[in-house]
């Protein structure tokens, strides 16, 4: 996520101006975790080290964050990490340190969506919060008298919420109760790689001001498609953390894709057929050359007609021609005898 905020400085409609890092690497031993982008311009570090992500140093990195904000600006929070339900239903992420004080034993976690809640009464103009993470309900946290006790980096008064200029979009990668998952190795988890497909250009809108752009209407409603189209992944699960009720924009994408799957409705057919093509009647086709399942391309969101067939040895089975518009988020074609 850093590298991707980084790569898009200039097209975010809020120009980046800092990011605050902690990462807990468990392959890394404690306080050797480094973040491995390369050079980055005007990085104030003295190398490529980064703190740990625990209490102490997520209170004093919000801090810093929180006091650079200024009205009007942008702020971008995203975390991937453990996660539990608090006793209010609300999303909690631990942290590393989580109970290590006997007396404090969920504490040192970070309640997201009161975070998300708190955020817009800094005044900014589009704040966007992002959990990948479980919620898990644990019972122990349920017996706590006030839950996990979070403690949180703002407490705003009912008149700093009234006076709100937007709402968060907050969006976690499971919803209350349930998980949230990842795949084998070292790709990023599920949601994290949906999330990123859709601000690399899938969850876009055509605007006159701005043209196409990626907004909160389109992050919060768009990756569960996005993530079967993009990745196979069909059992996505997502959940707004609070109530959005103004469409912000996040960035402009110049030239977005979409991602388009296809299959056949029994799946091994796909790996039997002689040609799988999608062509636009204008001169643009697609044909499939790998020997997946299901088959993945992007094409251009410009509207246009792609028509889908599959041609099998002496025409059987004989499968239908299917047609999609190639319009955002994704699109999902299942071809039928």
């Amino acid at each position: 996520m850093v590298r991707f905020l980084l790569d898009r400085a200039d097209s975010l409609i809020a120009s980046l101006g800092s990011i605050e890092v902690l990462l807990s690497d468990p392959a890394q031993a404690a306080g050797q975790d480094t973040l491995g982008l390369g050079v980055i311009e005007h990085d104030p570090r003295a190398d490529d080290s980064v703190d740990r992500a625990n209490d102490p140093n997520y209170h004093a990195s919000g801090d810093r964050w929180i006091g650079r904000c200024r009205p009007g600006d942008h702020m971008f929070f995203y975390m991937a990490s453990h996660g539990i339900t608090d006793s209010d239903t609300t999303a909690v992420a631990v942290l590393e340190d989580i109970r290590s004080i006997n007396h404090r034993p969920w504490a040192q976690s970070i309640n997201i969506t009161q975070l998300a809640s708190a955020l817009p009464t800094l005044q900014a103009d589009g704040c966007w919060v992002f959990l990948d993470a479980c919620q898990e309900v644990i019972p122990a946290v349920f017996q706590q008298i006030g839950g996990a006790q979070s403690a949180p980096l703002i407490t705003p008064d009912i008149t700093a919420l009234t006076r709100r200029r937007t709402s968060s979009v907050s969006l976690a990668g499971s919803r209350l109760g349930s998980s949230a998952w990842a795949p084998a190795g070292d790709a990023p988890p599920f949601f994290t790689q949906a999330l990123i497909e859709g601000l690399s250009g899938a969850s876009v809108e055509f605007t006159t001001s701005d043209g196409w752009v990626v907004t909160g209407q389109q992050i919060l409603f768009t990756l569960r498609r996005i993530a079967n189209a993009a990745f196979n992944n069909t059992d996505l699960q997502t959940e707004s953390l609070t109530q959005f009720n103004r469409d912000v924009k996040l960035l402009r994408v110049p030239h977005p894709q979409i991602p388009v799957v296809v299959r056949t409705a029994i799946e091994n057919h796909m790996l039997a057929a002689v040609s799988v093509t999608a062509n636009d009647g204008n001169g643009r086709v697609f044909a499939k050359n790998d020997g997946e399942l299901a088959w993945r391309f992007r094409v251009d969101p410009d509207l246009a007609r792609y028509t889908t067939s599959a041609r099998f040895q002496n025409g059987n089975p004989a499968y239908q021609d299917q047609v999609f518009v190639a319009a955002p988020p994704a699109q999902i074609v299942e071809l039928v005898e």
